[in-house]
C-alpha cells in the first residue's frame, strides 16, 4: 500500500527523473534503457556521469529482450529503466514482462525505475501498473498530469516508493534534494487535485477517439511502399519503419517530409541509434480529417 509520505511531488515527470537518477548514479554506472527510448533518460544518466545502455524490445509483440537484457548488465549497472506504455513506440509491456524484468532486477540487485505517464491511454488490453507486481522489490515510479489529464505544460508530476528496503535511504534523502528548489507550484497542485477529483468519463472518450486515430494511422502506413508499421498498444505514437530508404538516414528522410509535403515527424535515431535508427515517429493527436491528408502527404512521399 502506499502513503502520502510514499509520494513526492515534482515539477513535471522530468524533474523526478532527474532527482532519482542524479540519486543512483555515480560516475561510470550503467542504466538499461528501451530501446527505442524518450531522450531525456540518456540525457540525465550522461548528465550524472553515467551510460545509457539501450535494451531491444520486439515492437511487434510488445516485449522486452530478457536475453538481450541480461548479456548487457555488468558489475556495474545501478538500474532498468522502463517506459509503458513507451514514448515513442507505444509498447506496453503484460503483466508477465512485467514479473520478468523485476525478478531479473531482483538478482542483479537493480533498481527498476518505470515511467507510467501514459498508463490510461491504453487500446487493446488492460494496463498493469508494475506497482501491482512490485513486491518489496526496489521499484520507483514516474508519473504526471501531461497527457492523462491534458495539463502539459502546467509542469506537475510524481515520484512513488514502494516499501522496499533498499529504497530507505533514497526515501529519506530524496526530499531533501526537492526542498532545495523550494516546491512544486501551489496553484498547480491544486488544478491537479480537482483533476483527480473530478469526472473521469472524458479519459474513455479519449482513449476511444485514439483508437480510431491509431487504426487509421497504422492502416494507411502498412499499405504504403517501403514502410512498415506496428500496431501501438498505447500511448499516442506511431513508429513506422523505413524499409526502402532513397535518403542517407531517417533524420534525411523526415527533413526531406517536412520540406517538400509540410508534414512534421520525428527522426528514430533521435531515441537511441541503436534501435531507433531508420525508423520515425508521428503523432496521432490531430483531427481524423488532418491525420487522413497527412497519411496521403506521405504515400506521395514514398511512392
Amino acid at each position: 500500500s502506499i502513503t502520502a509520505d510514499d509520494v513526492l511531488i515534482t515539477n513535471g515527470v522530468s524533474e523526478g527523473l532527474d532527482m532519482v537518477i542524479s540519486s543512483i548514479v555515480e560516475e561510470g554506472d550503467e542504466v538499461l534503457l528501451p530501446g527505442p527510448y524518450y531522450p531525456p533518460y540518456a540525457s540525465y544518466v550522461r548528465l550524472h556521469g553515467g551510460i545509457p545502455v539501450e535494451f531491444s524490445v520486439d515492437l511487434n509483440n510488445s516485449s522486452p529482450d530478457l536475453d538481450d537484457i541480461k548479456s548487457k548488465i555488468t558489475s556495474k549497472t545501478v538500474a532498468i529503466c522502463l517506459i509503458s506504455p513507451n514514448n515513442p513506440t507505444g509498447v506496453v509491456f503484460n503483466e508477465n514482462a512485467l514479473k520478468e524484468l523485476v525478478d531479473i532486477a531482483n538478482e542483479h540487485n537493480l533498481y527498476i525505475i518505470c515511467d507510467e505517464i501514459y498508463d490510461q491511454i491504453v487500446f487493446d488490453e488492460k494496463f498493469v501498473g508494475i506497482g501491482k507486481i512490485a513486491g518489496d522489490s526496489p521499484i520507483i515510479i514516474l508519473n504526471g498530469f501531461s497527457k492523462v489529464h491534458l495539463m502539459s505544460g502546467w509542469r506537475i508530476g510524481y515520484i512513488a516508493f514502494n516499501q522496499s528496503p533498499q529504497l530507505e535511504s533514497i526515501r529519506e534523502h530524496l526530499p531533501k534534494l526537492a526542498r532545495v528548489r523550494i516546491a512544486t507550484s501551489l496553484p498547480v497542485q491544486h488544478a491537479a487535485l480537482e483533476s483527480l477529483r473530478g469526472p473521469q468519463n472524458y479519459i474513455n472518450d479519449f482513449v476511444s477517439e485514439m483508437k480510431k486515430h491509431r487504426d487509421l494511422v497504422v492502416k494507411r502506413l502498412n499499405e504504403m511502399p517501403g514502410l512498415s508499421c506496428p500496431n501501438p498498444k498505447g500511448a499516442f505514437y506511431a513508429f513506422p519503419k523505413i524499409e526502402d530508404n532513397r535518403f542517407g538516414s531517417d533524420k534525411e528522410f523526415v527533413t526531406k517530409l517536412l520540406e517538400s509535403k509540410g508534414v512534421l515527424t520525428v527522426h528514430g535515431s533521435g531515441f537511441g541509434e541503436q534501435y531507433g535508427t531508420g525508423h520515425f515517429r508521428l503523432v496521432y493527436l490531430p483531427s481524423l480529417e488532418i491525420l487522413d491528408s497527412a497519411m496521403n502527404k506521405i504515400e506521395e512521399f514514398v511512392s
